[in-house]
Order: structure tokens, then sequence, then C-alpha cells
């Protein structure tokens, strides 16, 4: 059955030339006077443009990363050899592997110790509250300050959804310092 409506409009170049000025330009003035917000969406566009051919390819069959997370694992046991590491996993991440990754590191650590029984490893696994994505999901800086000035930090975290990105940085600053000692 066919559609009523076509598949390409064409707008009269005084129409479009209206519309921009009514609503474009206003949007984009609001949106330029508020600091970082504009390169947000830019991001935002930029990952979002990305979801059709990562769809695309998942439907094609990708299955897996590449190099294959057999040889990653291989890899670490064989020369992983910091002295100190952080492993940090999220309650709510059915993607966390941060179990398998510290049961793999112990074993890296068992090697080390074999070779060089000196050397004092530090392994340390925090589980944070947050899903996968929770260390990304901040807003730029300058918006966080400016939001938790009219708001209150708790508040400002709430609403930006950003207290578990926020959880994280101070995670990593502590463990840091710690280290510092």
């Amino acid at each position: 059955r066919d559609s009523i409506v076509p598949d390409v409009v064409e707008l009269p170049e005084q129409l479009r030339t209206t519309l921009q000025t009514i609503v474009m330009d206003p949007s984009q003035q609001a949106l330029s006077s508020v600091p970082g917000v504009t390169p947000l969406l830019h991001t935002a566009v930029d990952v979002l443009d990305q979801v059709p051919l990562l769809m695309q390819e998942v439907a094609s069959g990708a299955r897996d990363f590449i190099p294959p997370p057999s040889s990653v694992r291989a890899a670490a046991r064989r020369a992983y050899r910091a002295r100190r590491t952080l492993i940090l996993g999220y309650a709510q991440d059915p993607l966390d592997e941060s179990q398998e990754v510290e049961e793999l590191l112990r074993e890296a650590q068992s090697v080390t110790r074999m070779i060089r029984p000196m050397v004092d490893i530090a392994l340390q696994r925090q589980t944070l509250e947050g899903g996968h994505a929770a260390p990304l999901l901040a807003p730029p800086l300058d918006l966080a300050s400016r939001a938790q000035d009219l708001l209150g930090e708790d508040v400002a975290k709430e609403s930006l959804q950003y207290a578990q990105a926020d959880a994280t940085v101070e995670e990593l600053i502590r463990w840091l310092e710690d280290g510092s000692l």
C-alpha cells in the first residue's frame, strides 16, 4: 500500500529561513550560553552516530573483542608486573569481570613472586555502586561546578546523574594518595 507521505519533503526557502530564525537560532543561543553544553551535545551525537554501525555488526554476528579475551588473559598471566593495582567493579554491571581479573592478576602475582621473591605487590579490588558506564557519565567540570553552586552538591549529583562517576573519582584519588605514603 502506498503512503500518502512522500519520502522526501522539500521546504520552500522562505519557510526554511523562517523556521531557522524562530526555532533554531534561539535554541542554539540558549545552549551556547551555558558553558560545556555544546561540546557535550557534540560528543553525544558522535557516540550516537556509532550505534547503527555497532548494531549492524552485532546483527552480522560480531560477538567478541579483538584480541580475544583468552589472549589477553594469557598475556596478563605471563607479563603483568605492576607493583600496585586497583580493580574497580560496579555492583549493577552485568558485564563486570573484576573478580575474574583479580583471580588472573593473583596468578600473575604468584609467578612474579617465584621469579623475584622480595618484590611486594599490592592488589586491591573495590566494588562501587553503578553500572557499566558509571565512570563515563559525568558532565563537563564547569557545568557540574555551576550546578553544585546553584543546587548544592548532593542535588546536583543526583540531578545530573553523576554521583557514581564522582564516587569512582573519589576512590581513585583515595587509592593514589594511599600509594604516595
